[in-house]
């Protein structure tokens, strides 16, 4: 009964699955039943990093105790996991190792070092069995390799190195849809470290490298790295197992897979082992020129050093070959097309600021773009460079083809193809005008160059123009959860009959809303707008660049729970708001560059220096989201000193105080609250047209506004025809009591659906406002709301909350701003000055002393930041400031006088709270990326 159970629990569990793969392998795709847009990947390779502290886990490889929890290593995007069983399955990555029987025979050629499957024709087009063996001549050693040639076709097969007793201590696991590495033996899964790669190309020859390097292995498909480290098997006294390694194994087999050759190790070293060294040493000497260029500098001298041909080229340079090491790779500096990549100021600038690379493989991205300049002299420049670079940004990763999933798209094909297509002016402006960071959403399109033609050839006329071109998918694309014969969509390859999941079939047989989704990126991609796909929950939408920014099509979740695709590259994060922000960054692509390049070069100043450098690329370009991730780190340098912090935010603060004196909308981002449909309040004051509604007979709202602030005009645009026909308006003051200010007889109203009321300010100062309305209408579309606003806005200025800022600061004397009249501070011949620190950054209005006693004499203010004071004296008890200070001297001449209380009015700015502005300003248009980044900055320790 018990194994009757178990039996029944897995057939149920892995027979839908298994089902789904089937049909996933024939169609090339995956579709889930939410048909959410995500493919089922396994893109991301996981490494274990740090040899050491994997040799220091417990490997009782007799073990059957596995334990439920495995040490983990982390690096970035992706966990590194030593996977157990029930790990393993909770990661739905169960492996199968059924393979095929009987071996086949390898004979060795002595002189080469190799060893040359004999080759024949079977019926199903050729069969590789298992345990196929080839002994290894000696011991492996560091800087050894094995390769494995031939033709693959979608079949499962495997390479293996064993021991001689047929323990498996590397297996390498190669199926239509991923390829697997264990460096443990079968019986004994459960301890093993365990990557995930990309599949194979189907129908393609290949070459497939495994490296012994120092305690771990290198793997490389087609001479291109596919993992940074993979560790090598350990036992349980923590000695390598590469010395027990006895021989080779191919086994499985099927659909046409054949293997030519596997070449065992001879004299020759790997390429990589050899000129590693070297290359690492290339970076050494750049990276001291570029340390002696920086370090001790100025922030001004440092500007422009980084604005210099020399500086721009070394400091991305160093970066660029910084990237490749740390990816394993090393990169032949000396050929000539990447030789000119690397000295060239603006294709080198261009590479390194048109976006990150999901996998970290820029020793690609450089080969590529190398190879096309090779190709085509003329890439060195205009449109061709930034296609060049686009092409080699986009294709470093695979780009898949939507038709047949499991084959891939030739980026320096495409390349060529694309600048036809551009000579030939099929592209829309986008194309033309688009930076190289826009233009890899469009090369890496996933439609074959057919589709492209049969795009632009059968798109409908009204459509055939950029503002329209993606929205087209909801004319030519019919929704349909089951084609002409009944046929789900969930069912897959049968829905497309088993034929390629083109464009065209999308038109003629219908999709959800992945498939329409795929249809408008398709179109947009094939007339040269940058578009792609994104995923929401349960859902498949898109995004494309219309009129200069990016919008959303086949929304239902909006941006905030909006994904990049798989198999798409992003930058900084996933979430497709970032696309935005990215692209408001672009637009700024000077500004960009300069920020990117400080950025870079603050890892080369002097720690107390750092800040200041950070601080510098964020005020140059607030839209680069990754200068905003290096500030915590820099704040929290011992040997920073505060002033040099708030010396550096002076001009960030004074240019936000001169915003402050703009008419503006003053009620955007702040707090508010309603006592109806409560969790929608903020939809009345932000700056979007979604709608708050309320069913009640009497609805009120309030709204903080933090400051006060004088109101010239209030602008009300309503829901439908659900106003209120009777409402009054409240302003508090600092006390905050309300008094009613205005009423709807004060308003001038203009249509009456979806219709503006616009109300004059009044004299005087608020703080709060507060809306009470009467007498409303039921909404027309049956959601009983009688009242209903799309917009709430008043303009306005903002001004000052004035408090005492010096009110239980640290000073020299405590009596004097403790705020309390009865302790008082006399001063003397030799002690007639009191210092306050005031902590925070703080514009210091005017200067408040209150004596008793004595002449009144004079009274000199001094305040500043650091070394910069500034000096004004008066006699009557009260001066006037207004300066940005940190710090306050006050010195008495006069006699026979006490002083009972300083106070100091102003208003104080943390950091945090200029950060905070900064990043509301600059990401205005990019809503998740400003909320994310005010998480950060709340957690950034320093506060002063």
């Amino acid at each position: 009964l018990v194994v009757y159970g178990c039996m029944t629990f897995t057939m149920t569990l892995y027979i839908p699955l298994l089902l789904l793969t089937l049909l996933s392998l024939v169609s090339g795709d995956i579709f889930d039943a939410g048909d959410d847009g995500q493919l089922d990947d396994y893109d991301d390779v996981w490494q274990v990093e740090n040899i050491d502290d994997y040799k220091k886990t417990s490997h009782n490889f007799n073990s059957v105790n596995i334990p439920d929890e495995q040490p983990t290593a982390t690096v970035p995007q992706r966990d590194s996991i030593i996977v157990n069983a029930r790990k393993r399955r909770e990661l739905n990555l169960a492996y199968d190792d059924e393979w095929m029987s009987k071996p086949e025979m390898l004979e060795l050629n002595e002189d080469t070092d190799s060893v040359a499957l004999s080759e024949r024709e079977a019926s199903d087009g050729g069969t590789i069995k298992f345990n196929t063996r080839y002994d290894i001549p000696r011991t492996l050693e560091p800087g050894d390799f094995i390769e494995v040639i031939g033709t693959y076709n979608k079949a499962t097969f495997s390479i293996n190195l064993k021991a001689n007793n047929g323990h498996n201590y590397l297996h390498i696991g190669f199926r239509p849809t991923h390829t697997t590495v264990m460096n443990d033996a079968l019986p004994h899964w459960g301890y093993e470290v365990r990557d995930s790669y990309p599949a194979f190309a189907s129908g393609k020859n290949f070459k497939y490298t495994i490296m012994v390097d120092n305690e771990c292995y290198r793997f490389f498909l087609n001479d291109e790295l596919r993992s940074k480290t993979f560790p090598f098997r350990f036992n349980k006294l923590n000695q390598e197992s590469i010395k027990n390694v006895a021989y080779v194994e191919v086994s499985g087999g099927g659909n046409g897979l054949k293997i030519n050759k596997i070449n065992m190790p001879g004299n020759k070293k790997h390429e990589l082992y050899v000129n590693r060294d070297s290359f690492n040493n290339k970076i050494s000497e750049l990276k001291k020129i570029v340390t002696s260029k920086i370090a001790g500098r100025t922030l001004d001298k440092l500007k422009s050093y980084a604005n210099s041909n020399e500086g721009s080229i070394s400091l991305f340079k160093l970066e660029l070959l910084e990237k490749i090491k740390s990816s394993g790779s090393i990169i032949d500096i000396n050929n000539e097309e990447i030789g000119w990549l690397l000295n060239n100021r603006e294709a080198l600038e261009m590479l390194m600021t048109s976006g990150d690379l999901l996998n970290n493989n820029w020793r690609k991205a450089v080969k590529i773009v190398a190879e096309i300049i090779k190709q085509d002299p003329e890439a060195k420049e205009g449109l061709k460079l930034r296609l060049a670079v686009a092409t080699g940004l986009t294709f470093a990763y695979p780009v898949r083809s939507q038709a047949i999933w499991s084959n891939l798209i030739d980026g320096i094909e495409r390349y060529h193809q694309f600048v036809e297509w551009a000579k030939e002016k099929l592209f829309f402006t986008p194309f033309y005008q688009g930076t190289a960071w826009h233009l890899r959403y469009i090369v890496g399109s996933w439609q074959t160059n057919e589709e492209h033609i049969w795009a632009r050839e059968n798109i409908l006329q009204d459509y055939k123009n950029e503002d329209k071109v993606a929205d087209v998918t909801h004319k030519m694309v019919k929704y349909k959860l089951y084609n002409d014969d009944g046929v789900s969509v969930h069912s897959g390859a049968a829905y497309y009959y088993y034929k390629p999941i083109t464009l065209e079939a999308f038109h003629k047989i219908g999709a959800v809303c992945g498939g329409i989704s795929r249809f408008a990126v398709g179109m947009a991609q094939a007339h040269g707008v940058p578009a792609l796909m994104v995923g929401q929950p349960g859902h498949c939408a898109y995004i494309w660049y219309r009129r200069g920014k990016w919008v959303l099509g086949n929304d239902i979740s909006g941006w905030s729970k909006s994904d990049t695709h798989s198999y798409i590259q992003y930058s900084w994060k996933r979430k497709a708001p970032f696309f935005p922000a990215m692209d408001n960054a672009q637009k700024n692509l000077n500004n960009y560059k300069l920020s990117e390049k400080l950025r870079f070069a603050a890892r080369f100043s002097e720690p107390h220096d750092k800040f200041e450098v950070i601080e510098a690329a964020s005020s140059i370009c607030p839209q680069n989201y990754a200068v905003w991730q290096e500030m915590e780190l820099a704040l929290e340098e011992p040997t920073l000193p505060r002033d040099v912090v708030h010396q550096a935010l002076i001009n960030e603060l004074t240019s936000i105080r001169k915003a402050n004196l703009k008419k503006k909308n003053v009620v955007l981002e702040k707090p508010i609250s309603s006592d109806c449909n409560k969790g929608s309040a903020n939809r009345i004051s932000d700056q979007y047209s979604s709608h708050w509604g309320c069913g009640n007979t009497v609805a009120t709202f309030t709204i903080d506004l933090v400051q006060p602030c004088s109101i010239e005009e209030i602008k009300i645009n309503w829901w439908g025809w659900s106003k209120a026909s009777v409402y009054s308006i409240y302003a508090a003051d600092n006390a905050g009591s309300f008094t009613e200010v205005k009423t709807q007889k004060d308003e001038e109203v203009k249509g009456w659906f979806n219709h503006w009321s616009t109300i004059k300010g009044w004299s005087g100062k608020a703080y709060k406002l507060k809306m009470v309305m009467k007498n409303g209408k039921l909404d027309p579309w049956g959601y009983k709301q009688y009242f209903g606003i799309r917009q709430f806005q008043v303009f306005g200025f903002e001004h000052d909350h004035l408090v005492n800022v010096a009110l239980n600061k640290p000073s020299t004397a405590t009596a004097i701003n403790d705020g309390n009249d009865s302790t008082v501070w006399e001063p003397t011949v030799d002690d007639s000055a009191v210092e306050i620190d005031l902590q925070k950054l703080t514009f210091a209005e005017n200067v408040v002393v209150r004596k008793t006693g004595g002449s009144n004499g004079r009274i000199l203010v001094e305040g500043g930041i650091g070394s910069e004071i500034t000096s004004k004296d008066g006699s009557s008890g009260e001066v006037t400031f207004e300066k940005l200070i940190n710090k306050a001297l006050l010195e008495f001449d006069g006699e026979d006088f006490k002083v009972k209380e300083i106070s100091i009015l102003g208003r104080s700015y943390s950091v945090k709270q200029i950060f905070s502005i900064i990043i509301r300003k600059a990401y205005e248009n990019a809503d998740y990326v400003k909320e994310d980044l005010l998480e950060y900055v709340k957690n950034i320790e320093f506060d002063y």
